[in-house]
């Protein structure tokens, strides 16, 4: 019969982080492993870290912002992030990848927050000007995706922007990541670190029928995948 367990994003994620080190042992930071090579977007580090900044972060990212990442992982984005807003929201369902942040970045306009993988309960409302997830969504499933969605605008005031990155199976480079995963995830067998099947078609319902702005949907600047920018909708007051 197929495994219907949930998946345990926080396990999967601390597992990862914990054992990064054997595996990367010349790397300095976790998540410096994520070049952008597979994606096509980049052949180094550097260069991709300038890919993401340039095209997702400071043409959005203001100085007065306060900036709600979600899933941080090592920190990588989280301080390219820092160097544009005023203020940022560290959120991850591990607390292993937290801390990696954390020693990364420190506590200065950064506060920490552990998410349940589920909701984004644990962050207060209208707390954040921008929504900023990358390298994150490409290993959550559809539905969940969604759950999200449906939750993020009650955290958001202002500007209320959303820079979403998720995988695109439907690219050249997305369809062969699909065909080299298939064989491992029969029977819904798949971890949280696995790549989801997601499209930008997908995309654009779920935000559509919950009532997001489209300012812009890029297939370009990362080919395997798909980067959305757009506005949630505005949620009334109390």
């Amino acid at each position: 019969m197929p495994d219907t367990r949930p998946l345990d994003y926080s396990a999967d994620w601390d597992n990862y982080a914990i054992t990064w080190r054997a595996r990367h042992p010349d790397l300095a930071h976790l998540g410096d492993e994520w070049i952008g090579r597979a994606a096509g977007a980049a052949t180094h580090l550097e260069a991709y870290v300038a890919l993401i900044e340039r095209h997702f972060i400071a043409p959005y990212v203001r100085p007065s912002h306060t900036v709600l990442e979600i899933g941080v992982g090592g920190g990588k984005t989280a301080a390219l992030l820092l160097r544009h807003a005023r203020h940022l929201i560290a959120a991850d369902a591990s607390q292993a990848m937290l801390d990696a942040t954390s020693s990364r970045l420190g506590h200065e306009r950064v506060t920490y927050t552990k998410l349940d993988g589920l909701t984004l309960d644990a962050i207060p409302p209208a707390s954040a000007d921008l929504c900023f997830c990358y390298d994150t969504l490409v290993h959550v499933d559809p539905p969940d995706i969604f759950n999200y969605l449906t939750r993020l605008p009650r955290l958001l005031k202002g500007d209320r922007l959303c820079i979403l990155h998720h995988t695109n199976v439907c690219s050249e480079l997305g369809w062969r990541k699909f065909l080299s995963d298939w064989p491992h995830k029969l029977n819904g067998h798949r971890s949280a670190t696995s790549f989801s099947i997601m499209t930008p078609e997908i995309m654009e319902r779920f935000l559509r029928h919950l009532g997001y702005e489209i300012i812009a949907c890029d297939t370009d600047t990362i080919p395997r995948d798909c980067v959305w920018i757009c506005r949630a909708p505005a949620v009334p007051s109390p």
